[in-house]
């Protein structure tokens, strides 16, 4: 950023015309400039800052970014990094280059060539439809508008990328089955014929009666989703996994079962929901999660301190609480669509943080080293090493 963009900025900011991210961005500047960590090396540009901040300071108003980078959970008196946070906010607001304050000297220019970035991207919208034919449909590929008409059901695709089942007939007898399907690197959201909404994560896949014409609404999840289940007392909505079933009447919940993680996690927001795992039964309330193992029937529920943190991949983030490496990478990899592999035994540690799914590898690559995970690019994969 020049001189130039960064007095507009200023001037937005002293104004009040600055958006949230820009006035966060201003103020970790202010941060920096503190600690002589500040790129403009003009003097009248820090000054400017300094003034124009100040009051606003003063006034106990700041407003502080939420992008963090991951750091590991057991520093947590150690004060964030500062720059990472500007550097997240630019790319959103800016897309621009990343590296504004700074760097460290252990980061390496080549973590990740122009190449690589290129071959690696974020996930987008994109999903397979299989209707109860067999005939598959490409959601990334197909038109806005209406895909089918099934069993007095029609289908169709969004032009926000999502899909809406709405009832036009009276041919409900009997249920027609559908799977949506989501890749590494994609993810969905689907509105079925009741009204329930739902998000598909990255790796996921959703099997679904185009309608529900019996006593109950049942469908089959693998990998994560998030439901908003519409309400009907009359019929119960149930979400069965490998390992559980969730029994619900109307609510907002978040259930990640993927067969590589060590734990099926179910997170309620909203409402209340039924857990069951063989004869073992656990009702959660708003704030709670529960956990449970392929080998054991037990069901572990725990309160959390913030329950929104589980749909911080429908929000757009990746969310680490006390998160061990392989567990973070999983994420990254499902997402980037892109393998991760390890170069010698990795050290036991935990992360929690937040990071933009949005972000380009290298900056994602960047941010991981500057919290002691060493990463690169070789053969389209990531390679986690010691260093």
């Amino acid at each position: 950023m020049d001189p130039e963009q960064f007095r507009i900025l200023i001037a937005k900011y002293n104004s009040n015309t600055a958006t949230a991210a820009e006035r966060a961005l201003v103020e970790n500047w202010y941060d920096q400039a503190g600690g002589n960590e500040f790129l403009p090396e003009t003097g009248d540009l820090k000054e400017e800052l300094y003034s124009g901040i100040k009051k606003h300071i003063v006034a106990n108003q700041p407003v502080r970014t939420s992008l963090e980078t991951i750091q590991p959970a057991s520093k947590k008196d150690r004060k964030l990094y500062t720059w990472i946070s500007s550097a997240a906010v630019l790319c959103i607001v800016f897309s621009i280059a990343v590296l504004y304050l700074k760097p460290v000297n252990r980061i390496h220019k080549s973590l990740a060539s122009s190449k690589a970035i290129k071959q690696i991207s974020p996930g987008t919208n994109k999903a397979i439809l299989t209707l109860a034919d067999g005939s598959k449909i490409s959601l990334s590929d197909a038109g806005n508008g209406q895909l089918a008409k099934q069993a007095g059901v029609s289908v169709t695709k969004t032009k926000n990328g999502g899909l809406i089942y709405r009832v036009i007939g009276d041919d409900l007898a009997t249920a027609k089955y559908n799977t949506i399907s989501t890749p590494r690197g994609g993810q969905y959201q689907l509105l079925l014929a009741d009204g329930t909404k739902i998000w598909l994560n990255a790796n996921s896949s959703l099997t679904f009666p185009t309608a529900f014409p019996g006593a109950t609404r049942k469908v089959k999840l693998t990998g994560e989703a998030y439901f908003e289940v519409a309400k009907d007392k009359s019929k119960a909505f149930f979400v069965e996994t490998a390992q559980t079933q969730v029994r619900v009447l109307g609510t907002h919940f978040n259930i990640m079962a993927y067969a590589d993680e060590s734990s099926q996690q179910t997170t309620l927001l909203e409402g209340a929901v039924e857990l069951s795992k063989g004869t073992e039964k656990s009702v959660l309330k708003p704030g709670q999660q529960a956990r449970t193992t392929g080998s054991s029937w037990q069901i572990s529920v725990r309160d959390l301190e913030n329950a929104a943190e589980a749909i911080a991949w429908k929000n757009g983030y990746f969310q680490f609480e006390k998160s061990d490496l392989h567990s973070l990478m999983r994420q990254i990899s499902r997402w980037y669509a892109t393998d991760v592999v390890y170069e010698g035994v990795m050290p036991k540690k935990e992360y929690s943080g937040k990071i933009p799914r949005s972000v380009n590898v290298k900056t994602l690559l960047e941010m991981l080293a500057y919290s002691g995970i060493h990463c690169h690019i070789e053969n389209n994969k990531i390679v986690v090493s010691q260093r």
